[in-house]
């Protein structure tokens, strides 16, 4: 299994519901959580606790630098649909990467006098990522 740097991720996302994704300029970060819900089985009697697997759940996030002729994310979230989103750990000359759909559920801009006015997208996702690998 070969390990690779940061430097190259990407993310396409669309700006409508089934529309076509576009690269995300200007990205510096981006992070995706996919967690489980267990629920507890023990009955009484038993001396451990016993749990059973329940439904998945996906999360994820976006930050760059802002700019204001590259919106995607402001657009996608301006949509109100879910939208398609394509991860990539490696960069997209890698084939392996994950991707859904999912709602933009919060977008805002961060402007300081000390920085760069920088951007964050937090998304929820709607069903099954699939991870390529």
């Amino acid at each position: 299994m070969a390990k690779y740097h940061g430097k190259s991720g990407a993310l396409l996302m669309g700006t409508t519901s089934g529309g076509a994704a576009g690269s995300v300029a200007n990205l510096s970060q981006w992070s995706v959580n996919i967690d489980q819900a267990i629920a507890e089985v023990t009955c009484l009697g038993d001396s451990f606790s016993s749990y059973v697997a329940g439904i998945k759940n996906a999360k994820g996030s976006m930050s760059g630098f802002w700019d204001s002729a590259a919106d995607v994310p402001f657009d996608a979230f301006d949509s109100g649909a879910a939208v398609n989103l394509y991860l990539y750990p490696a960069g997209t000359a890698v084939a392996q990467y994950l991707y859904g759909t999912a709602f933009p559920t919060s977008v805002s801009i961060d402007d300081s006098t000390g920085s760069a006015v920088t951007f964050k997208c937090d998304v929820q996702f709607n069903g099954t990522v699939t991870r390529i690998v």
